[in-house]
């Protein structure tokens, strides 16, 4: 028995080495990450079959009476002898991976290959190898992907269907006796080999597994920095300029072979491999651009036929552009080889296109906002500062890696905060509520920045959550606090915000305990724009504007602040409520 576990260690081993020179081809590392087609199940149906018949050819020839003929499998078998292989390594790994289908198909290739050979016992060995690959098969539908991938478990369960087939095999052969002699001599070793070559096979399979999930993690913050560098151009609109320079940055910093961005009427821009070559027919890309604009969902196509270019771009991937829901463009990936659009390049395509048509949103609202009859007071409301916006995709594509859980959420706050800069851009009030979810989505993005830089301590008036004020009143004063009171200390500072009522008038209180300003300084805060090293001295002015514009003389603002005392900033407009259902307000009405 010794010998022969020595010797099938080696054929494992062979095993293992061919398992992991598969791994290195990216077909195959894709196929294990994605949720696999028909086809994908022919291809490893094909690759474990495979596997199965190299344990066949490479067993070793042993009879009932504990004999070894041959340490190389002969193609002629003799009545009484059977071969102790390692061909279950690949019927139960394809059925853990592929699903009872997979497990199957495997199960009948090897199994129907070892009947082939003849010799001893090959019928109970067919069934016994089918009914592996079957059981495996349930076994791996029920597991997670994630689960699928772990080597104890799988490596355990393989131990269990090994030892079922071995028991098996004397029940269902006609010789009994040498049957049982046969599974006392190569029994233990089927099992352990096998059983440590799948657990082998399985560590290999986890290592590609997780490769591909630090993929995804870098495939996430190569969004955020293409969104990031693509900013500038979609904030113009979807123009041929600005699409020209933003198609060169995507193809450059994707494995997209070819990139076209088109709107409603016409292709506005294209870059990479075949663009100058054009058929002006109708054809299936035309088509699928169609239904994009039509549906707003991303379209794919595999097809082998003709494509708009002459040049071999067979796969074809159309995403969609939107601002408000609905499709105002497309973006066009193309591939040259469908392997290389992987689930992970799918991921990112649409992710991009997120970003992108929230970068379209952004610049809609600032045209829109500039159309509007009230035109200064909502330029004055649309203002993003892009340096943070940019900070803030920085900070997240940094965490991406170290802390994702973080970064997950920071991008969720960032969401909230352009869209309360969107919605703001369309709305000349907004509730309490509304405005501190933006400062606290802010502060959020501010923090992952600059952590333990801060403290906040809030004080909202009971039932004030609904009172009204104008969009970006409270976030720009925090946002002053921290760019000009904290930057030139290392102390931790504090934010006060008060938000109380007295009479007719809500009063909004932001003080900080930072540098603050001279008195003459702060005197010309509100009444000009006051040139600054960290911004351009707007927001304070900005304010005074908006609420002059809206409340004449009832709204104001009072800055009060001494160098080294910090500053204290406090504005009073009418107290109005919104009415629930409506959007209008009335004075001094609670509902």
């Amino acid at each position: 028995m010794w010998d022969l576990l020595t010797q099938m260690v080696g054929r494992m081993c062979i095993i293992v080495t061919i398992a992991f020179l598969i791994t290195r081809f990216r077909m195959f590392r894709q196929l294990i990450h994605k949720r696999m087609t028909w086809r994908d199940r022919a291809v490893m149906t094909l690759i474990f079959g495979i596997f199965g018949l190299i344990g066949n050819y490479i067993g070793i020839v042993v009879t009932p009476d504990s004999s070894i003929l041959s340490a190389i499998l002969n193609n002629q078998l003799g009545t009484f002898s059977a071969i102790a292989d390692t061909r279950n390594i690949g019927v139960i790994i394809g059925g853990m991976l592929g699903g009872p289908i997979v497990g199957t198909a495997v199960g009948l290739i090897a199994g129907g290959d070892r009947y082939l050979l003849g010799g001893f016992i090959p019928w109970p060995v067919f069934i016994t190898t089918v009914l592996g690959g079957v059981m495996a098969g349930f076994v791996g539908k029920r597991l997670s992907l994630e689960k699928a991938f772990q080597p104890l478990l799988v490596s355990g369960v393989s131990v269990v269907i090994l030892t079922i087939q071995i028991t098996m095999i004397p029940i269902l052969s006609d010789a009994h006796r040498k049957a049982l002699n046969l599974v006392e001599f190569t029994g233990v070793p089927i099992i352990l080999v096998n059983g440590i070559g799948i657990w082998l096979f399985m560590l290999i399979l986890q290592s590609v597994w997780r490769e591909e999930e630090r993929t995804r993690a870098f495939q996430t913050e190569e969004a955020l920095f293409i969104a990031g560098q693509t900013l500038p151009f979609f904030r113009q609109g979807l123009n041929s300029e600005a699409c020209t320079k933003a198609v060169d940055i995507i193809c450059r910093l994707t494995e997209a072979d070819a990139v076209a961005i088109t709107d409603k009427k016409s292709e506005l821009a294209r870059t990479g491999k075949g663009q100058n070559v054009h058929i002006p027919e109708e054809n299936e890309e035309q088509e699928m651009i169609t239904e994009v604009l039509e549906t707003g969902r991303t379209v794919m196509s595999k097809s082998q036929g003709k494509t708009r270019w002459l040049s071999p771009l067979n796969v074809v991937m159309v995403v969609p552009l939107k601002i408000r829901k609905k499709p105002v463009g497309a973006i066009i990936f193309y591939f040259l080889r469908s392997y290389r659009l992987s689930r992970v390049e799918q991921q990112l395509a649409d992710g991009l296109a997120t970003l992108f048509s929230t970068q379209l949103e952004l610049g809609e609202a600032e045209r829109h906002a500039n159309l509007l009859k009230d035109a200064k007071i909502k330029a004055l409301q649309a203002q993003i500062e892009p340096h943070f916006l940019f900070n803030s995709l920085n900070v997240i594509a940094a965490l991406c890696r170290p802390d994702p859980v973080l970064a997950k959420g920071l991008i969720a706050r960032l969401g909230t905060y352009l869209r309360s800069n969107l919605k703001g851009s369309q709305q000349t009030f907004i509730t309490v509520a509304r405005e501190m979810e933006n400062v606290e989505a802010y502060l959020s993005l501010e923090q992952a920045r600059f952590p333990d830089r801060f403290v906040l301590n809030k004080e909202i008036e009971a039932g004030l959550d609904c009172a009204l004020l104008p969009p970006f009143t409270v976030q720009p004063l925090v946002e002053n606090a921290i760019r000009h009171g904290f930057s030139n200390t290392k102390e931790k500072g504090t934010i006060d915000i008060i938000i109380n009522h007295s009479e007719d008038k809500l009063t909004l209180t932001i003080a900080d305990d930072g540098t603050g300003v001279t008195k003459d300084k702060a005197s010309a805060l509100g009444e000009m724009k006051v040139a600054s090293e960290t911004g351009n001295g707007s927001a304070l002015f900005n304010i005074k504007e908006r609420l002059s514009a809206l409340y004449g003389c009832e709204g104001s603002i009072q800055i009060d602040s001494e160098k080294g005392t910090g500053m204290r900033v406090v504005v009073k407009v009418p107290l109005q409520y919104e009415k629930k259902g409506e959007g209008s307000y009335a004075k001094g009405e609670i509902i």
